[in-house]
C-alpha cells in the first residue's frame, strides 16, 4: 500500500468512529430526555451527523458523494427509534 492509501483508511477509520460515536451517543440522549418533542429532534439530528460522516468518508476517499452507501448512516438512528419503540 502507498503511503496516501494508508493515511487516507486511518483518516476514514477516524472519522467513522467519532462520527458513530456521536450519532450513537445522541441516541442515548434521545432515549433519556424528558421532553417528548426532544426524541424525534435527537433522532433526526443523529442521522444527519451519520449521514455527514459517511460523505466525509467518501470525500476523504475521492470518491462521488451521491451513493446509497449515505444510507448506512441513516443506521444509528434507526437502531435508536427501534429501541425507543420497544420501551
Amino acid at each position: 500500500m502507498r503511503v496516501e492509501q494508508v493515511q487516507r483508511l486511518v483518516m476514514s477509520v477516524l472519522l467513522a468512529t467519532v462520527g458513530f460515536i456521536f450519532a450513537g451517543g445522541l441516541c442515548l440522549l434521545a432515549a433519556v430526555a424528558d421532553r417528548p418533542g426532544a426524541r424525534p429532534g435527537l433522532l433526526v439530528v443523529a442521522g444527519f451527523v451519520g449521514v455527514l460522516t459517511m460523505a466525509g468518508i467518501r470525500t476523504i476517499n475521492q470518491r462521488s458523494i451521491v451513493t446509497p452507501w449515505l444510507a448506512v448512516g441513516l443506521l444509528p438512528s434507526v437502531i435508536g427509534a427501534w429501541f425507543l419503540l420497544l420501551h
